[in-house]
């Protein structure tokens, strides 16, 4: 489990490392550029994770047809995933190009529309690239060979890093684009790292003698009907957990500079810490598919309870010593006090937040590698829009006896990903327990 969780670790740490690099470059650019860099990042990120989570219902398709021995149908299923990711590509350009709308409605001053809108059209551009580089990554995890994801990554964040600044400053004599620029870097790079995806997986070793590129076959209805029906539930519920957070900063935006900072620390702490139990939970999905093909039902239980035992135990070590370190922590990324007294006294809800959201993430992967993703759709609905962003609002502006202010949106998101915890470990027990 660990070994396929590493390396899918590394490369979830490279990819956001690229809008950390936009972010600091942007930042040295100009105000404008800034701020362009980070609403357009938000929209293109909320846009790019649903359609990523559509293509991801290609992963238990092919694990459970690894499982079966079934390779010879691997081909297909890869093919008609492609496919999937140029449709996708098309419908999210057509989102990203035309964001008149969504600027407007947030009130974006005329100058950072502007540049919004430029940035967002060419990194729009990356779709196609983005698309399929995570089909590629689908089919390695279910193959159960990801190490090539790492290296792929890497490779990815150091080009990016480089040839970021290049574009956004005019080095070596080329224009200074700025924001735009950074977006060129990130099309540039995503359409290499799907070219070099696609290469591997023909010329590779690991599936050079599965042919998953010969052969192509006219789109079937069919195929694209069985992706759809276990990818779309998935891409809904990434949209959901990524809105859910994303409404926050905006809901706190009445409370003042202070709140909105600490929310915006206190975020990036649980997404840096969730890596680790998302890639085991992508890791557990691959291997409960294979093992679901197999149809080795005592596999297929140790492997969700195995996926789980680490995940949770691995998020309680890591929530507590950010409880244990966060006065270093606060300090060393916040200079203001008042940010700094705010986001101390809500650490504790963060490292609670650390063990129920590893345990409902894994459970709802071991669910997906059973190719049960629409009751999961639901869980997450429930749990994050309803407990997490209606229940967060009430307990900030109003409570029981006394608005609570941002700490509101934090236990409610406790309180949301608990649920969900719940919600899917009775899902993935009575799974199991219907194929024992």
């Amino acid at each position: 489990m660990l070994a396929h969780a590493g390396p899918i670790l590394i490369a979830q740490l490279a990819s956001m490392s690229t809008t950390l690099v936009d972010t600091l470059i942007s930042a040295r650019v100009n105000t404008v550029d800034l701020a362009a860099v980070g609403i357009g990042a938000g929209l293109y990120i909320s846009v790019m994770l649903a359609a990523a989570g559509v293509v991801q219902g290609l992963t238990p398709i092919a694990a459970h047809q690894v499982g079966a021995r079934q390779f010879d149908r691997l081909p297909a299923t890869f093919q008609h995933g492609l496919m999937l990711c140029a449709l996708l590509a098309l419908g999210c350009f057509a989102i990203l190009a035309t964001p008149g709308w969504m600027l407007t409605m947030n009130a974006v001053s005329p100058e950072v529309a502007e540049r919004t809108r430029a940035y967002l059209f060419i990194l729009a551009l990356s779709l196609p690239g983005t698309l399929i580089y995570r089909a590629c990554g689908g089919m390695l995890n279910a193959l159960g060979r990801p190490r090539a994801l790492m290296f792929l990554g890497l490779a990815n964040a150091v080009s990016h890093a480089l040839l970021a600044p290049a574009l956004a400053f005019g080095w070596l004599g080329l224009p200074a684009l700025g924001a735009v620029g950074c977006a060129a870097s990130v099309a540039i790079n995503t359409s290499l790292l799907a070219i070099a995806g696609l290469l591997y997986l023909a010329r590779s070793e690991v599936s050079r003698d599965l042919h998953l590129l010969r052969g192509w076959q006219r789109p079937q209805f069919k195929q694209l009907a069985e992706h759809l029906k276990l990818g779309l539930p998935i891409g809904m519920s990434m949209f959901v957990e990524m809105s859910s957070f994303a409404l926050i900063g905006l809901l706190v935006a009445s409370l003042g500079a202070e709140a909105i900072g600490a929310n915006r620390l206190l975020g990036n702490f649980a997404g840096t810490c969730y890596m680790l139990p998302l890639s085991i939970s992508i890791a557990t999905l691959a291997l409960v598919g294979q093992a679901a093909g197999a149809q080795d039902w005592p596999r297929v239980r140790r492997t969700a309870l195995t996926g789980l035992f680490l995940g949770c135990s691995i998020s309680s070590v890591i929530g507590l010593l950010l409880w244990l370190f966060a006065g270093p922590l606060v300090h060393g990324f916040v200079p203001d006090p008042a940010v700094q007294n705010m986001a101390l006294g809500l650490v504790v809800l963060i490292a609670l937040y650390q063990f129920c959201d590893a345990a409902q993430t894994i459970a709802a992967q071991a669910l997906r590698g059973l190719k049960i993703t629409t009751l999961p759709m639901l869980g997450h609905i429930l749990s994050f829009w309803g407990v997490g962003l209606a229940g967060g609002w009430w307990l900030c502006y109003h409570g029981w006896s006394a608005p609570l202010g941002l700490a509101g949106f934090w236990i409610a998101a406790v309180a949301s990903s608990g649920l969900a915890s719940v919600l899917f470990g009775a899902m993935l027990a009575f799974a199991l327990q219907r194929r024992a």
